[in-house]
């Protein structure tokens, strides 16, 4: 392997590397609003449930 083959596998580890940063930046982001978004769904639907009157009906 010459210099030139070298410098050429060099440069693109490096890029594959940056990329790869990228990513797992990205995907610790989307993590992070998924969480979120989950946990105020929760509270939203723990609202709704002890907002909403139960209506219970005596069977016969």
């Amino acid at each position: 392997m010459n210099g030139k083959e070298f410098e050429y596998i060099y440069k693109r580890l490096n890029q594959q590397e940056e990329t790869i940063a990228q990513l797992v930046e990205i995907i610790g982001a989307t993590n992070r609003r998924i969480t979120d978004l989950d946990r105020r769904q929760l509270g939203v639907e723990h609202h709704i449930i002890r907002e909403r009157p139960l209506s219970f009906t005596p069977s016969t």
